[in-house]
């Protein structure tokens, strides 16, 4: 694994130090975009762009959960590429989705007015 201590610092039979520091680096980052996330949904008006950043960040959340947790960092190009181009589709989807959603809001909204 890659975050294990390295050999080469324990005696036999010693049990080596817990390797923790990727851990809190992971827990500080994850803690900012989340403080980040915060802080966009209360101070910004509601609209098209608070949602667009919102998502950004709670994909960049979910890539980052899935790099350090799920070990995809550490695993082949292909492999990630295989996750990857898959979830830029979706995120391409819900651009879509937003973009047309509120076209016809306005047009429903111009029809009643």
């Amino acid at each position: 694994m890659a975050h294990h201590a390295p050999a080469a610092d324990t005696h036999v039979g010693e049990i080596p130090k817990p390797n923790t520091g990727w851990i809190w680096k992971t827990f500080f980052v994850l803690v900012g975009i989340t403080a980040l996330e915060f802080v966009f949904v209360f101070f910004m008006d509601p609209g098209t762009m608070r949602n667009a950043i919102f998502i950004i960040l709670t994909i960049f959340k979910a890539f980052f959960i899935v790099a350090e947790f799920m070990h995809l960092k550490h695993e082949t190009k292909g492999l990630i590429w295989t996750i990857l181009i898959p979830m830029a589709l979706l995120i391409w989807l819900l651009v879509a989705l937003i973009t047309e959603g509120n076209a016809i809001g306005a047009a429903v909204h111009n029809f009643l007015n």
